[in-house]
């Protein structure tokens, strides 16, 4: 193989490989125009977009309703308040929960129509990441509704 031949070849293989890269660029330039300019659709359904300490949130509805029937859960509710339930019982038929929200870190409340009355409880929690649930109901006080209804 002569200098011209060799010479001969490597342009074409040189040409081939730059048109190679030419065909890779712009298909990679159009896919991120694309990817930059495709629409995305979300449906909103109403509800938080995010929802702050959900599992603390389901603690104090565990629990409440727990106590409520008479049958503290031991791995939701605090010892101290079993011993208390115990001693003195607390019982509540909940016809229905209305709102259940976190209020601030380590406490959450619920609204709940008992018997035809609207009944208001802010919920103490106790944080502990050897608690099964990392949540535990410490406290529970009932909060008197304002007004009247």
């Amino acid at each position: 193989m002569n200098f011209d031949d060799f010479e001969s070849s490597f342009t074409k293989e040189n040409r081939k490989l730059r048109i190679a890269l030419a065909v890779t660029l712009i298909v990679s330039m159009l896919t991120s125009v694309m990817i930059f300019f495709q629409q995305k659709y979300f449906l909103y359904k109403g509800k938080d977009i995010f929802e702050e300490r959900p599992l603390a949130v389901e603690v104090c509805r565990l629990g409440f309703i727990s106590l409520a029937k008479g049958e503290p859960n031991s791995h939701v509710v605090t010892q101290d308040i079993i011993n208390l339930v115990k001693e003195d019982p607390f019982s509540i038929q909940i016809d229905k929960v209305l709102k259940l929200e976190s209020l601030e870190k380590g406490a959450c409340k619920i609204i709940l129509k008992s018997n035809e009355e609207l009944l208001s409880f802010k919920i103490g929690l106790k944080e502990s990441i050897f608690y099964p649930f990392h949540y535990k109901l410490i406290q529970l006080d009932e909060v008197k509704i304002q007004g009247g209804i």
